[in-house]
């Protein structure tokens, strides 16, 4: 209309909204700047500032963390404990019962976990140690790196493994708050039956790539963080698609498997193309889960059993729909989002020729009868 002047485009396009939406899902303390560096990887071309009042506008974060987004990185850090942050234990005692951390175990869990072993309080852990393990648990964020905190790191993973009798190394590689890796990670608890090996009975936080959804292992979905676990043993096709969606990182990047996967997940259709998929379609591996986990005690009302039953079907589609050059930015932020519905009745042809459970093969052929 003349005169008005036209609404500039958003530059958060849906996909990357959608990515997003995910992320804060999976991570529910994940940092705005932190998802401002994977959706840049994304070629999000907006500024820091436009991605913080995309989010805004789309409701995306909780209020009470829109309003220190320009604090964010700030950790909860009294003046007095700053000056004393590198102070250094003279006589740190070594603890008797030794204990291994959780790959990507969240740093509360491990001092309580140690603090157990050792019949302690948390409260005597921590009196032995620097206060900087003091200041690192009241965060909720174990992979923030303050700049009041960062030059005590070396010195505070030091401390602890000679409380423990282990060494660096190890601490480093498992535990995220001393860990360099800035990939993408979502909060979810480890696997039950890998903890249970190691004598643990009560789950454990961690930390994954966000690629990993499923225990490859024992055959275990790992839900978000809160949710139940499922025994996907009964539908090994589910395993398959983790082993395909590792095979994909070696050309993709965490960022655009994951926008791919989520994008696809939205274009599974309901119900399949022909009736030669019906055996092999979600609906019918969402009744087996449903059956096989029951026993168990998990309610059937959960949404994690349609995001374990679509994961074959999506992570197909997300291969089929992937630049066939990783570099490719228009494939890989998902502008291209009608080969997704091209290729869906395509992907579902070969759906029919993986293998499916007999529970859902007998379901599927006395419902087409």
């Amino acid at each position: 209309m003349p005169g008005i002047r036209a609404p500039r485009p958003s530059l958060l396009t849906e996909p990357l909204a959608s990515y997003c939406r995910q992320r804060l899902a999976e991570d529910p303390h994940l940092r705005p700047s932190a998802l401002f560096k994977e959706v840049a990887d994304l070629d999000f071309q907006g500024s820091r500032s436009t991605f913080y009042r995309e989010l805004d506008r789309r409701v995306l974060v909780p209020a009470g963390r829109r309003e220190t987004n320009s604090q964010e990185e700030d950790p909860q850090i009294p003046s007095e404990i700053s000056r004393t942050l590198a102070r250094r234990h003279e006589r740190t005692p070594v603890l008797p019962q030794r204990v291994a951390p959780i790959a990507g175990e969240t740093l509360s869990s491990y001092l309580a976990r140690i603090a157990r072993a050792n019949h302690l309080t948390v409260t005597e852990v921590l009196a032995v140690l620097p206060t900087w393990f003091s200041t690192k648990t009241n965060n909720l964020d174990d992979r923030a790196q303050h700049h009041m905190l960062a030059p005590a790191a070396t010195q505070a993973l030091h401390e602890l493994a000679h409380l423990i009798g282990t060494t660096p190394a190890g601490l480093t590689h498992a535990l995220p708050a001393f860990g360099t890796d800035e990939g993408p990670v979502r909060a979810t608890t480890a696997c039950h039956r890998c903890t249970a090996r190691l004598g643990i009975r009560q789950p454990v936080p961690v930390h994954l790539p966000i690629h990993h959804k499923v225990c490859t292992r024992h055959g275990i979905w790992l839900s978000d963080l809160g949710e139940p676990h499922l025994d996907v043993s009964i539908c090994p096709e589910i395993t398959a698609a983790q082993h395909r969606a590792n095979r994909l990182l070696r050309r993709f990047t965490p960022q655009q498997l994951t926008l791919a996967h989520q994008t696809a997940v939205e274009a599974v259709p309901p119900w399949p193309a022909s009736p030669a998929a019906v055996p092999h379609h979600w609906r019918y591996r969402l009744l087996a889960l449903q059956t096989h986990n029951h026993h168990r005690g998990i309610s059937t009302e959960l949404d994690t059993y349609a995001h374990a039953a679509r994961y074959p079907d999506a992570i197909e589609l997300a291969a089929a729909v992937l630049p066939k050059h990783p570099h490719d930015p228009a494939r890989s932020t998902g502008e291209n989002s009608p080969d997704l519905r091209t290729a869906a009745p395509a992907a579902h042809g070969h759906f029919a020729t993986q293998d499916s459970s007999p529970q859902v093969r007998a379901t599927a052929s006395g419902t087409t009868r």
